[in-house]
């Protein structure tokens, strides 16, 4: 010590230099600028905070570290102050989210199809009533005019055959006549009195062979017309329909019609010995006769319709 120092105010010196050139070292290291921190300084401390955090290291550590030693905090990343628990998982739920948004889509295009669905049904549906209410209306019109169409043809055939008539009776015979040719026309039905004679069933054959039956008096209307026939030939009578099974049955008609002793009498013949279950009709008269004599046939048949065009 005496060597290096001489003496008291030397050492004092040497202290005081001492002293200036730390104090001058301090200022020149307080006034050097600090350098800007730069992104590969950021990547560096967040590799350091792996390797912290790989190691063990607690996060009161890391955020230790962090701090700057003269009080400043330096500028790391947000995710790295916190630990891999208290991190956001935005991550982990964006699929979730994208798929319920993508059903939330699907549900509402599917709710609008069924309304547009349900729309055009309903357009559908009311255009439907519409024509079924239509047709209906048009069905009943047509059944209308059938109606109308038939009565028409009804008053026109009925004014048809009251011409026809008139004209029948003023000629004795037309050509608008519903009948054959010599067949005589008296309301609904035609009338021939042939001069044929045959049995009664021999009658019965032949008027079956003119489309025809024979002759049935079952109206005072035919009666009028039959009668009057009979005196055409003072000496030949007329095989009528009626007829009977026994001297103890009823008299019938071919149809199976009773007969209407209101109508006419029938006269028994009590001078033949034979069976007298067949009339006849001669002078206005009706007569029981043996089925199996010869008289004339007298047949009928169902008048046609007049045709229009044969009444010019």
């Amino acid at each position: 010590m005496q060597a290096k120092y001489s003496s008291t105010r030397d050492m004092l010196d040497a202290d005081g230099d001492t002293t200036l050139s730390l104090h001058s070292r301090a200022s020149t290291t307080t006034q050097r600028p600090e350098p800007e921190r730069t992104e590969p300084d950021l990547n560096s401390q967040w590799s350091e905070t792996q390797v912290m955090k790989r190691s063990g290291t607690n996060s009161s550590h890391l955020l230790a570290a962090d701090v700057d030693p003269r009080g400043r905090k330096s500028e790391t990343l947000p995710f790295l102050l916190f630990p891999a628990e208290h991190q956001p998982r935005s991550s982990a739920w964006r699929p979730v989210a994208l798929t319920l948004l993508a059903l939330c889509s699907l549900l509402l295009i599917g709710l609008a199809a069924l309304g547009l669905f349900y729309q055009l049904s309903n357009t559908q549906q009311d255009s439907l009533f519409k024509k079924e209410e239509r047709l209906g209306n048009l069905s009943r019109q047509l059944q209308s005019l059938h109606a109308q169409n038939r009565k028409l043809a009804e008053t026109l055939q009925h004014v048809a055959e009251k011409l026809c008539r008139e004209l029948y009776n003023k000629t004795g015979e037309h050509r608008c006549s519903p009948c054959p040719e010599k067949w005589k026309w008296h309301g609904d039905k035609c009338y021939q009195f042939y001069k044929e004679s045959k049995s009664w069933q021999g009658c019965e054959y032949f008027c079956i062979s003119e489309n025809s039956t024979m002759l049935k008096i079952n109206t005072q209307q035919v009666l009028e017309f039959a009668m009057p026939q009979s005196y055409s030939e003072f000496f030949y009578s007329y095989w009528t329909g009626l007829s009977r099974n026994g001297s103890d049955k009823a008299w019938l008609w071919m149809d199976g019609a009773h007969y209407s002793p209101e109508l006419f009498e029938i006269i028994i013949d009590f001078t033949s010995l034979r069976s007298r279950d067949c009339v006849t009709i001669l002078n206005g008269k009706a007569f029981s006769k043996d089925c199996r004599e010869l008289r004339r046939c007298a047949c009928e048949r169902i008048a046609a319709k007049v045709k229009l065009e044969r009444l010019h």
